[in-house]
């Protein structure tokens, strides 16, 4: 079944030839009817003026320049008010679905096709009754497709490009409290980024995730502290439940799948710190892209254990979280795992307070003796 898909591309890019590469996909593909429109987001500000003038002549492009926030903080704490104005402005159509998408993230055009005509293939909802547990309502009404996710790290998903039913995409313009503000002012807590946009729309339903947000800041990205915070917390009871409620979650309301080598390609300025932007084959693709085949090998899905005793959990498709819910695993008992989601879908009487005191005040001391070195290393 045909549905009405728009595609979003919001922000700006440092090469034209990036941007035309970026928009190639999109242009053929709207010829092809399975786009109707292509809206680039950008700023009404001085600086965006010769993008805007080329895009805007660009055919079968639509501009659309909005206010720029006016915000202050870091880095993070300004990008992230950016990210979520651009993403209500792109979402200001009437279309069933959208693509959101940047002009320095590229698409083949065929893998592009086949989850546009797909859509209903992969974007069913599970019943939400998993080895015999009744869990939440689903927060969504059809899954969105994210390239990669984070087993380790719930919620840390790819955010540059996505596509699903514009009314759940919605759900992900969010807002942003000062605490939270606060975290992201930490230069070790980038990811957060990432996980304030996806993770809101289940705190009702899944409330031992709020405490996980209050706390983010004990959960770094630096390698040398990764090393010490992984082996902690697998190694603590209560952050199975965690990994467990966040596992269900991705695999009934996201479809990853970051396709093959070269089939989607993302030159973020974070990989380029420097870069010639004009000489586009001098640029770095961003991680996971530049290596799927290792990362696909290193979820060992029909195991719970491998792909979250990483420092780095990269889901690069559906294998790991599908396998956890569909067969027996060979390092985790099903009957363990029927139980932590049986308290995971009750977790709103307070079962979980005491525990959970417990793993946040060993994280807090883990981050006081560690913390500081990641904070050297991440600059």
């Amino acid at each position: 079944m045909t549905r009405i898909a728009d595609a979003a591309v919001t922000g700006f890019a440092k090469s034209r030839a990036l941007a035309e590469a970026s928009l190639s996909p999109l242009r053929r593909l709207r010829q092809e009817n399975l786009l109707r429109r292509i809206v680039c987001v950008t700023w009404d500000t001085p600086d965006t003026d010769a993008y805007a003038d080329w895009i805007g002549a660009m055919d079968g492009v639509t501009l659309k320049r909005v206010p720029q926030p006016q915000v202050n903080g870091t880095c993070n704490q300004r990008g992230i008010v950016y990210q979520i104005e651009a993403l209500r402005a792109a979402l200001a159509h009437d279309a069933e679905l959208t693509l959101k998408s940047r002009p320095d993230y590229v698409f083949d055009t065929g893998f592009l096709r086949r989850k546009l005509e797909s859509f209903d293939a992969w974007s069913t909802i599970p019943q939400p009754k998993v080895l015999g547990v009744a869990m939440p309502k689903p927060a969504f009404e059809s899954r969105i497709w994210i390239p990669w996710a984070d087993s380790s790290q719930p919620f840390y998903y790819e955010d540059a490009a996505f596509l699903g039913r514009t009314r759940d995409i919605a759900k992900l313009v969010t807002t942003v409290t000062a605490a939270e503000t606060a975290t992201l002012g930490d230069a070790r807590c980038g990811s957060f980024v990432h996980v304030l946009r996806y993770a809101k729309p289940f705190l009702a339903d899944y409330p031992l995730f709020a405490s996980y947000l209050r706390n983010y800041r004990y959960f770094g990205d630096a390698i040398g502290y990764r090393r010490k915070l992984v082996p902690h917390v697998t190694g603590d009871g209560f952050f199975w439940y965690l990994l467990v409620a966040h596992a269900w979650i991705l695999h009934s309301h996201f479809h990853v799948d970051a396709g093959r080598a070269g089939e989607l390609s993302f030159h973020s300025n974070t990989a380029n710190p420097g870069a010639d932007w004009s000489k586009l084959e001098t640029l770095r693709l961003a991680n996971p892209y530049d290596n799927l085949e290792t990362w696909r090998a290193g979820a060992q899905p029909g195991k719970a254990c491998p792909s979250v005793q990483r420092f780095y959990g990269r889901l690069v498709d559906d294998a790991w979280q599908s396998a956890l819910f569909a067969q027996p695993l060979a390092d985790f008992p099903q009957a363990a795992l029927a139980r932590i989601l049986e308290n995971v879908a009750q977790g709103g009487d307070g079962r979980f307070k005491g525990v959970e005191g417990d793993f946040y005040r060993g994280l807090a001391n883990l981050h006081a003796l560690h913390g500081q070195a990641a904070m050297a290393e991440a600059g």
